[in-house]
């Protein structure tokens, strides 16, 4: 019986043979970070944090981040933020985008770990739904999956990588691959305090990626060395102590990294690529850095089209 696992249709040695091409990211969405703060401990990286946000050092460091976008000629468009949804400033994990072929993207709203996080799915969801992309739901009893926590796309490719054993759960990655009829090739992650795929992994372009070794498990790393032929390893320490992974990679070249991740920096910049220091440390407070805080959207009509 043939399979429905659309994975099961490429031999990873040769996917660059057997895997369409998209096309590029048209910019980011950030949120607005007018109601971030550390409320709980979700994580390690929030030990210690309750009430200790400084609000006008975070929307200095914000506008740091949108502004280094728009130097760098990156369409920026911003999300309001929300009474009471203090997290929604990592806007990476309320959905997951997925490219299609054809232009435009599939929209999936995550189910999150922990419910005071759900809130912030319908939020985003409706602002991408509103701004032209199609929303495809999935089961109700998949299992967790945080976005782009947990789903790295490979960029022009239709091929994704997810991790599971932090948030996400593999049950539901196989069930994204399934509704979007998207290959993701799933990695087994150790867990805390690498909650997520993004604070251990990021994909550089289609053939370099930006690891943490040990946050992985088992056979990942062996995958991860056949999909790319060049496997960075971030500093240990940097990534452990700074988020050094939590990085964007632009088309250009460019690569915005935490700004403490300095060894992290020159192990990119001797790779070729333009390492761009973002200081975003007080969001390193809540576990989140660069990668977090933004999302990828195909490119966006000027106005959300009516309801």
């Amino acid at each position: 019986m043939p399979s429905d696992d659309p994975l099961d249709r490429i031999q990873l040695p040769r996917w660059r043979d057997q895997v369409q091409r998209t096309s590029g990211w048209g910019g980011v969405l950030l949120c607005d970070p007018a109601h971030f703060d550390v409320v709980d401990e979700k994580n390690t990286f929030m030990a210690g944090q309750i009430g200790r946000i400084d609000r006008r050092l975070a929307r200095h460091q914000w506008q740091g981040l949108v502004d280094t976008y728009r130097r760098l000629d990156v369409a920026v468009h911003i999300l309001p933020g929300e009474q009471d949804l203090e997290d929604m400033v990592f806007c990476a994990n309320g959905v997951t985008v997925l490219p299609r072929v054809d232009g435009g993207a599939d929209v999936v709203p995550s189910h999150m770990n922990h419910p005071s996080r759900q809130a912030e799915v319908q939020v985003v969801t409706h602002w991408l739904a509103q701004h032209g992309l199609d929303v495809v739901e999935l089961p109700a009893d998949c299992g967790h999956l945080e976005g782009h926590g947990d789903v790295a796309v490979i960029p022009g490719r239709r091929l994704a990588l997810g991790g599971y054993g932090g948030r996400s759960e593999l049950s539901a990655l196989q069930a994204l691959s399934r509704c979007c009829d998207h290959p993701i090739v799933p990695l087994a992650m150790v867990g805390s305090p690498f909650y997520h795929l993004d604070t251990c992994l990021a994909v550089l372009d289609e053939d370099t990626v930006l690891v943490h070794a040990s946050a992985f498990l088992g056979e990942a790393l062996e995958t991860l060395g056949v999909l790319f032929p060049r496997v960075i390893e971030a500093d240990p320490e940097e990534a452990e102590l700074h988020l050094a992974v939590n990085v964007h990679a632009l088309a250009s070249g460019a690569v915005l990294h935490p700004a403490q991740a300095t060894r992290t920096a020159r192990r990119l910049a001797d790779a070729g690529y333009e390492a761009v220091p973002v200081d975003v440390s007080e969001f390193h407070r809540s576990g989140g850095s660069v990668f977090c805080m933004r999302l990828d959207v195909p490119e966006l009509p000027l106005a959300p089209r009516e309801p």
